[in-house]
């Protein structure tokens, strides 16, 4: 919903979401909560020439932060700066300058999977704790891209000092005074440098970086929700930096999941499900969450990279053999208007598992159960919806078997895109679902977090309380 423009507004703060690809960022009134001055930038290229490296230039994540900031202040002045981020994420810098000894190396990176003198470093971690050490002190099974196994990999394959200074994407925007700046735990676990029990930077995870990179890492204490990180050098003086958090549990925030009366089911290029104080047994991630409570999560649920191959087959089908120049009808189309009814007639048996790593993952996934005048598409597009919400049923019933928590939050892309989801995934689960906000989520987390920041609120749960899912944008004076 849009508003007239009107008078400047006070109490002001600056939003980012500075992903890898994308970045999006906004003012926001911490009276009225409403937004203004939304931008999206598109992702920054990346400048790794390495097979399997996948690194963005440090500078041009400080550039684009400052033309944000500066483009922001030109509009309306603010009073702080929150930040969320990609919580696997690094870069290493020099223990006295704080100069860049690496460019920022992003979850996609996957060097940890290479193999330096016959071991690489995802197995030599693994050989040292153990899938299940790892998991009781990280809260997450290792995995590739985890920015303990690319340090690691990084203190093998480089020349790096004896110490060095590790920071995420938000430290590195924030370091100033310091070059390790306070990191929010919420960052830290994402590093698999945090144990997620003690509630502190792990010393069993950094003597494995010690024993086997040979290298002393060095990171930003644990911060609070309202930890000032760094300084903006604006036009009128410094403004704060808040410590900055990680997207997912802010996007958890934004679609309204402060407490563990509602779940979150975020449905993007990947997928995750959590709950917010929920089971802490081992089939599901701890991830520390905000106002000191945890979320317990299933992630790598088959989601946009699953449809992308279901869907984009049958638009494939649908253009193969046609004139050039004809353009075939739109199959994302025709899946925003498969119902309920279309899912509970389908025959057909779809595994969405086509990715090494998925949940569920067996090899692969398939089509089955075709019989004769079934596989048609609207059955098949039917078959692929309901196989995609019904893995969320049963991800819900794991996460509160007792089916105690009867309100869920539909968040991300996917969800916007196909509004009708809401409709399915209730059908499927038997829980009450409330669909995506129009905004994206970590914007409103953003917001739930500046009104702690800012000493309006006293947590972060009453920040998200305060306007819930409301998502007011100003209109910009022509």
């Amino acid at each position: 919903m849009h508003l007239p423009a009107a008078a400047p507004m006070s109490a002001t703060f600056l939003a980012v979401d500075f992903g890898t690809t994308s970045t999006k960022s906004a003012l926001v009134d911490l009276t009225t909560g409403i937004f203004s001055h939304l931008r999206r930038h598109p992702a920054l290229p990346m400048v790794a020439a390495v097979p399997g490296h996948h690194e963005v230039d440090l500078e041009a994540i400080r550039t684009r932060f400052e033309r944000i900031c500066r483009d922001a202040w030109a509009v309306e002045p603010f009073e702080g700066i929150v930040l969320c981020s990609e919580m696997h994420g690094l870069a290493i810098l020099h223990p006295d300058t704080g100069a860049p000894l690496t460019q920022y190396v992003s979850w996609l990176d996957a060097r940890a999977l290479q193999s330096v003198d016959g071991v690489s470093s995802v197995d030599a971690v693994r050989d040292r704790l153990g899938d299940d050490r790892f998991r009781q002190l990280t809260g997450m099974r290792p995995r590739p891209g985890f920015p303990l196994l690319n340090l690691i990999h990084c203190a093998r394959t480089l020349e790096l000092p004896d110490e060095v200074v590790v920071v995420s994407l938000p430290g590195w925007l924030a370091n100033g005074d310091s070059n390790a700046p306070p990191e929010h735990p919420t960052i830290l676990a994402g590093m698999a440098l945090f144990d997620v029990v003690a509630g502190s930077c792990s010393a069993e995870l950094l003597d494995v970086v010690r024993d086997i990179g040979g290298i002393t890492a060095r990171i930003g204490s644990p911060a609070t929700d309202a930890t000032v990180a760094g300084t903006w050098n604006g036009p009128e003086g410094g403004v704060p930096i808040y410590a900055g958090v990680g997207d997912h549990q802010c996007s958890v925030l934004g679609a309204g999941v402060a407490g563990p009366q509602v779940a979150s089911v975020n449905l993007g290029t990947g997928s995750q499900v959590g709950l917010v104080d929920g089971p802490l047994h081992e089939t599901v991630e701890h991830r520390p969450f905000f106002d000191g409570r945890h979320l317990s999560a299933v992630t790598h649920i088959p989601s946009g990279r699953a449809l992308n191959e279901f869907v984009g087959f049958l638009q494939q089908a649908a253009a193969f053999g046609r004139p050039a120049g004809d353009v075939p009808p739109d199959m994302w189309q025709a899946l925003a208007r498969i119902t309920p009814d279309d899912v509970a007639a389908s025959r057909l048996d779809v595994d969405l598992a086509v990715f090494d790593g998925a949940r569920g993952w067996s090899g692969g996934g398939h089509i089955g159960g075709i019989i004769e005048g079934g596989l048609t598409p609207r059955h098949y597009l039917a078959a692929v919806l309901g196989a995609f919400s019904r893995q969320y049923g049963q991800v819900l019933d794991q996460l509160d078997p007792e089916r105690s928590v009867h309100h869920v939050a539909l968040s991300g892309g996917i969800s916007r895109n196909l509004p009708h989801l809401a409709d399915i995934v209730a059908a499927a689960s038997g829980r009450q679902v409330q669909g995506a906000v129009e905004l994206d989520e970590s914007l409103l987390g953003l917001r739930a977090l500046a009104l702690h920041c800012a000493g309006v609120t006293d947590t972060v749960a009453m920040g998200q309380a305060r306007f819930g899912r409301n998502c007011l944008v100003q209109e910009e004076l022509p």
